[in-house]
């Protein structure tokens, strides 16, 4: 027992403070991105998708290609100043943990509170100027009150995106540094011990149900304190005082440093073989690899599967909740879909093993749809949500099918929301390591899996090729979804909360 309180104290302690280095350059990335005007500001907004599109496990492979102790970085140091042992060591601890979860979810803060930040009403910063309280007042006694809902509530998601963290704490963790995910995974995988499993699973899903609750209530308040101005923000032409150059300074080069550096460590890593740099023969050596292309056809597959089905239950619970229940009085209905973000991918896996003992494809696309179609749900109701309750009514007086106002209101009215929904699920699904891991599916292999396995071999080069393909196909099927999404209020926190 008293292990396991450790074990939990220890998930959410690193959970906390990675949310807070998120949250401290998402803020200040925000900042520079709704009130100023700079070169490279199109690109800085632009990373608030990576998290979205790149799975964990690049970046993963990004800070180990980059930091790790034969990474780019260090060889680059080692070269220059002649140092005979690798300079920095961090990546492996639990200094290593955070740094990569922090900077990995910080484009989900910057993302949300640049959104609200560009609405917020102008009228009480403007009036606190002409009395002469400076910015920094300003911000502290105005502003940081009026973004609060967006920060709670994107914190709150990326705080349970580091709760559930497996893969960065799986190859970064060292003694003492194990959460609850890795310990049930361990438990299930290597012990076999079941009564410990499932002791681990009730505590982590517990504590996720009162986090996911008060992520519920944030939510919830969020949505109703969003100022909407009709002032026209016009963003300064430049980053004014020496105070902001110096803070530009240091948020643009940790970003750099952390977020930037580690992903294109990942293409530099992927074009270079042990004798040369700039090269394809290491993609040429990955295509011709025995389990590279049925991975790939594994990995779409099991992806169109899934999101396919995920997008389907997500608009069919969307239609029902929309007729039945559109103000939200039923508790159950509106609990339901939050119930998959208090289960972690593990867990998942683990009920299956426990159950079924020998799992198979049919099993693991079940359980990402489980996982995936509340995700899908959040996107869905929001388009039918802002249908005109006349417009619904109208439908039924002149059509007493109900399957008219699905087929000729709900669909045509979503049909943007469920392309962007299955580009989504499908970038989910294709870079999902945890669920085949867990399952240990006989003579099964996706893409991410295949990329995961030469990393573990210490084939880092034929793993950030395979990687980057991974990624690029997750990045393109989530870009062409979201291209199809229609953002109507600049206030909405990213169309996917």
């Amino acid at each position: 027992m008293q292990n396991i309180l450790y074990i939990s104290a220890f998930t959410v302690l690193q959970a906390l403070l990675s949310t807070g280095i998120a949250l401290v350059f998402g803020v200040a990335g925000a900042f520079f991105t709704a009130n100023r005007s700079f070169f490279g500001k199109k690109f800085l907004l632009s990373l608030s998708s990576l998290p979205f599109c790149i799975p964990s496990l690049l970046i993963a492979l990004g800070f180990v290609s980059f930091f790790g102790l034969s990474g780019t970085l260090n060889s680059f140091l080692k070269s220059v100043f002649s140092f005979s042992e690798p300079p920095l060591r961090f990546l492996y601890s639990f200094l290593g943990i955070i740094i990569a979860q922090g900077f990995y979810n910080f484009p989900l803060v910057m993302a949300s509170v640049h959104d609200v930040w560009t609405t917020l009403p102008t009228e009480q910063q403007d009036a606190a100027r002409l009395l002469g309280a400076g910015e920094v007042r300003i911000f502290r006694t105005v502003t940081i009150f009026e973004l609060l809902p967006a920060l709670a509530s994107s914190c709150m998601l990326v705080f349970l995106y580091c709760f559930f963290s497996f893969m960065i704490i799986l190859l970064f963790g060292g003694v003492g540094t194990s959460t609850l995910e890795v310990e049930i995974y361990k438990a299930a995988r290597a012990s076999l011990d079941f009564a410990q499993t499932f002791k681990l699973a009730l505590c982590e899903t517990a504590l996720a149900c009162l986090f996911v609750a008060l992520y519920s209530k944030l939510e919830q308040k969020s949505s109703q304190n969003r100022g909407i101005s009709f002032y026209k923000r016009i963003p300064d032409t430049k980053i004014r005082s020496f105070s902001e150059k110096i803070l530009a300074f240091f948020v643009f080069a940790f970003i750099l440093l952390f977020f930037i550096a580690p992903i294109f460590s990942i293409f530099y890593n992927g074009l270079s073989s042990s004798r040369e740099l700039f090269t394809f023969s290491t993609f040429l050596h990955v295509f011709k690899m025995k389990g590279f292309f049925p991975s790939l056809r594994t990995t779409l597959l099991i992806a169109f599967a899934s999101s396919l089905l995920s997008v389907f239950v997500a608009f069919v619970y969307s239609a029902f909740l929309r007729s039945f229940d559109s103000r939200g009085k039923n508790l159950l209905l509106k609990v339901l879909p939050l119930l998959p973000m208090c289960v972690s991918s593990v867990v998942t896996g683990v009920i299956i093993i426990y159950f079924v003992r020998k799992g198979n494809v049919f099993h693991l696309i079940l359980a990402q749809v489980f996982l995936n179609w509340a995700l899908a749900f959040r996107q869905i109701y929001a388009s039918l949500s802002k249908l005109p309750e006349e417009t619904i009514e109208s439908a039924r007086l002149l059509s007493a099918n109900p399957l008219n106002l699905v087929f000729r209101i709900y669909l045509p009215s979503s049909v943007r929301s469920l392309l962007s929904a299955f580009g989504f699920c499908f970038a989910v699904s294709a870079g999902d390591t945890t669920l085949p891991l867990v399952l240990a599916l006989p003579k099964f292999t996706t893409l991410s899996l295949f990329t995961y396995r030469l990393a573990g071999s210490y084939r880092f080069h034929e793993a950030c090729a395979s990687g980057m393909i991974l990624g690029l196909l997750c990045a393109i099927v989530f870009a062409i979804g979201n291209k199809m999404k229609v953002r109507k209020a600049k206030g909405e926190i990213y169309g996917l909360f």
